[in-house]
């Protein structure tokens, strides 16, 4: 169930390492975020992006966005740091993540389970939702029943 609403509503989940946004959530916490227009970033969002000359992805509030609409420029700070990040980040995707909730402490699982248990996860609820709709196509159904009938005369003298 919460695969098909992750899938309908296009959102991602990604587990929090760091402590950098307490109290918002911390480490082993679960992020779900959704895709914005970066043109509809603004100051007190938390969003995900990877900074200027690092590797991960980070999960910062927005302090501040300069730039163009289309290739905006953002700093950052996470609610626990007591300084803003050193970077300006110039986001060149025409969308990025913003965390729309958190999970505390499902992200330890996630984190817990990569490689090949994560793979074996994904393979097996794949089989299980195809084996379902398949199971589903060629159930039999009951066939359409006749509407009945309904005698001619019986309305023959309402419209007279």
């Amino acid at each position: 169930m919460v695969g098909v609403v992750v899938f309908a509503f296009h959102l991602s989940v990604r587990p929090v390492l760091t402590g950098s946004m307490r109290p918002a959530y911390g480490p082993g916490a679960l992020l779900i975020t959704k895709p914005v227009p970066v043109r509809d970033l603004h100051k007190g969002m938390i969003v995900l992006f990877v900074p200027p000359g690092e590797h991960a992805e980070f999960a910062h509030r927005i302090t501040s966005v300069g730039g163009t609409s289309s290739a905006p420029v953002i700093t950052t700070k996470g609610d626990a740091n007591e300084a803003p990040d050193p970077w300006h980040a110039q986001l060149t995707s025409t969308s990025v993540p913003e965390v729309v909730t958190t999970v505390p402490w499902f992200g330890r699982f996630m984190v817990g389970i990569r490689g090949p248990i994560q793979l074996m996860l994904i393979v097996l609820g794949g089989l299980a939702v195809g084996s379902s709709g398949v199971r589903w196509i060629l159930s039999p159904r009951e066939a359409a029943r006749p509407l009945p009938s309904v005698p001619s005369d019986r309305f023959a003298n309402a419209y007279q």
